[in-house]
């Protein structure tokens, strides 16, 4: 079955709440709901992970983990999924997103590279003193198809992988259930 392989990788309640940025959460992570491997918190938690790792750095984890409390999904699953985007997927990813936004709007292209340029001072202007991408990009790049094609991406992704969860976690659960049985079968015959 799935979960025992689901619950090597995903931490422990105990491993989330020595985080420090998890001890503002730490009274509302009690609710036993939030940490059960069933197919139904865990199928919520595709959704609300997946969902979640489509919106810029920073609060991804921190959007999954509010999706997670509110709608009762297993915690580490939305926040594990929250890396979908990580450092080396976040171009393809935008460039993508970018490419769906300005089809759909009629914008012009841009190069990966700028791509690259728009995260890194995006990173720099969150995280530090950088310039305002806002305000730099002003006329080259369009925020307006970027976030349209990050949203649509995000939505789009989101409704796929939790479909595809459930499939594969009822295939799991019926290919178990048919080779116990078939063990049953094994042993009343040997009887």
């Amino acid at each position: 079955m799935p979960k025992k392989r689901l619950k090597a990788l995903l931490p422990t309640p105990e491993k989330l709440m020595e985080s420090r940025s998890m001890k503002y959460f730490a009274p509302h992570l009690v609710d036993a709901r939030l940490w059960q491997f069933n197919r139904k918190s865990l199928n919520k938690a595709v959704y609300i992970g997946v969902l979640s790792a489509f919106f810029p750095l920073p609060g991804q984890m921190l959007l999954a983990l509010i999706g997670a409390l509110v709608f009762r999904a297993n915690v580490p699953m939305a926040l594990g999924l929250t890396w979908i985007t990580n450092p080396v997927t976040t171009l393809p990813v935008f460039y993508a997103a970018y490419y769906v936004g300005a089809t759909i709007l009629g914008e012009p292209m841009i190069s990966l590279r700028l791509i690259g340029k728009m995260v890194a001072d995006f990173s720099l202007w969150i995280l530090a003193d950088g310039a305002n991408p806002f305000v730099t990009y002003q006329g080259s790049v369009s925020i307006t198809a970027f976030c349209l094609g990050l949203v649509l991406m995000a939505i789009v992704t989101s409704i796929i992988c939790g479909l595809a969860f459930n499939v594969i976690w009822r295939y799991k659960t019926i290919i178990s259930w048919q080779k116990r049985q078939l063990d049953d079968q094994k042993r009343d015959f040997k009887r």
